[in-house]
């Protein structure tokens, strides 16, 4: 069993490293889009491309894909969610303006819900694409970098840097709770006032 194992594991990292960069960045791009988990897609870019490079990657994808997941769900897919949606006696979400940002955040760190939910979650929202943009890019490529730095680790024979890169995951884990648990504190008190 053991010896199967260590066998799927070399041809896996055998064929993410040989993948062409291009079609990494478009699986990224795209495929999060229904539901492909982005996190083994960042995980194969670290693997096949390391840290630094992936980080490019893995940014320029993640534009296309906040971008095209956002007027998706602005434009064509919110008519028919409003529609069934209302015939369940429930409504979109709407945001105050002066909410907009601690709403973003919360979107993206809340652990859970998958990428395409977050971004689908905000576009229906209507938040204002710009900080829409710019709050999901920097939360995201937070995570993006412990991901890639975990892949760039599976290439490594040494056990350090694959127990680095978890505890990056972990630390960044961390003050991701940290983080949702201060801005749900401002929004209660934000409530109460």
């Amino acid at each position: 069993m053991m010896e199967w194992m260590t066998h799927t594991w070399a041809e896996f990292l055998n064929l993410v490293g040989h993948a062409n960069p291009l079609v990494l960045f478009l699986a990224l791009a795209v495929l999060p889009l229904i539901g492909f988990p982005a996190s083994f897609l960042v995980v194969a870019i670290g693997i096949r491309l390391g840290t630094p490079v992936g980080m490019l990657i893995a940014g320029a994808a993640y534009l296309v894909n906040f971008t095209a997941g956002y007027w998706l769900a602005r434009s064509w897919f919110r008519a028919p969610l409003h529609r069934w949606l209302e015939r369940r006696g429930q409504r979109l979400p709407e945001v105050a303006a002066a909410d907009e940002t601690q709403f973003i955040l919360l979107v993206r760190i809340t652990p859970g819900p998958p990428l395409f939910l977050q971004t689908y979650t905000l576009g229906f929202a209507r938040v204002h694409f710009g900080g829409y943009l710019l709050l999901s890019m920097l939360v995201q490529m937070g995570y993006t970098f412990a991901f890639l730095s975990f892949g760039q680790s599976l290439n490594n024979k040494a056990l350090w840097h694959s127990v680095l890169a978890v505890g990056l995951l972990i630390g960044v884990g961390l003050l991701v709770n940290l983080l949702r648990k201060r801005i749900t504190a401002k929004r209660g008190e934000g409530a109460k006032s």
